[in-house]
């Protein structure tokens, strides 16, 4: 079993592929809930184009989702605090496996992206 700490990277890229960046953009990690989505935090993007988070099991757990341990994620980027782009939802993501041989959690990092976006 693991600490219960995890840690999400994303990857955001402009419509001719380099790193979106500057310090008008932010990343909101949310969890798709059935009745209100929690979010999970927020982030600048880094020179490289990435957002990253460390989320904890309670930040999952909420009363529409009680026991929830494969959150369901999706990200919204905003310039100027104006949304520009939400991802797809990435439904029962997994976060504590364990491995096969060793018995030890694994999979405690996950990563999306990158993700282009145009116009930019």
């Amino acid at each position: 079993m693991s600490s219960g700490i995890f840690k999400v990277i994303v990857e955001f890229t402009d419509a001719d592929g380099s790193p979106l960046s500057g310090d008008n953009y932010s990343v909101t990690l949310l969890d798709k809930d059935r009745f209100f989505d929690d979010k999970l935090g927020e982030s600048r993007l880094s020179v490289a184009g990435v957002a990253e988070f460390l989320i904890t099991v309670a930040d999952i757990l909420s009363f529409d989702s009680a026991g929830e341990r494969t959150p369901d994620l999706y990200f919204v980027v905003r310039k100027d605090g104006n949304e520009i782009f939400r991802s797809e939802v990435f439904d029962d993501v997994e976060f504590e496996t364990d491995d096969p041989v060793t018995g030890r959690s694994k999979g405690l990092t996950k990563k999306f992206g990158p993700f282009q976006l145009a116009n930019h």
